[in-house]
């Protein structure tokens, strides 16, 4: 936050850069959104996650999200497939008995691939695409949605990251 003077020697605190760049990545994410007739909050969310103060921390926070994002979405896609499979009831202790195990293989292909700063957005992409997924919805194309959802914020973020 910056300050100006005003008169009688009173502050006013000016938002940043990076709340301005962060402001400008949403709404470009709404647009596109809107465009594509979807749901902005899987882009926003992401826009605002990796949004950086330089380009350069942006560009490390967009990798691992990237990184994150496609492990997430594998993940999601097979315990959808799973759950079907194992006809397990939506919501029930067995759904969520698969999902919490999930986390394992999750965070361990983070580790393996050594980018333990992805495993939470592995986590929070698994979890948008398989706790709210819908039964009527065919699970290959609500995953392929989230990521692309998902990549389409990290994307707008770096842009916004690099020309501001």
């Amino acid at each position: 936050m910056k300050e100006i003077m005003v008169k009688d020697h009173k502050k006013i605190k000016l938002p940043g850069m990076r709340v301005i760049k962060t402001v400008i990545a949403v709404y470009i994410c709404f647009l596109i959104n809107f465009i594509r007739k979807g749901l902005p909050f899987y882009s926003a969310i992401a826009a605002i996650l990796c949004m950086q103060n330089d380009h350069v921390n942006g560009l490390k926070a967009g990798k691992s999200r990237i990184i994150g994002t496609l492990i997430g979405g594998v993940y999601g896609f097979l315990a959808i497939l799973l759950i079907d499979f194992v006809n397990a009831e939506l919501y029930s202790h067995i759904h969520y008995l698969i999902l919490s195990l999930f986390l394992i293989p999750i965070i361990y292909t983070n580790v393996f691939l050594k980018s333990n700063s992805s495993a939470y957005i592995s986590c929070v992409v698994f979890f948008s695409i398989t706790i709210s997924h819908g039964s009527d919805i065919a699970p290959m194309y609500f995953a392929l949605n989230r990521v692309i959802d998902t990549l389409i914020g990290i994307g707008v973020s770096l842009i916004i990251n690099i020309i501001i």
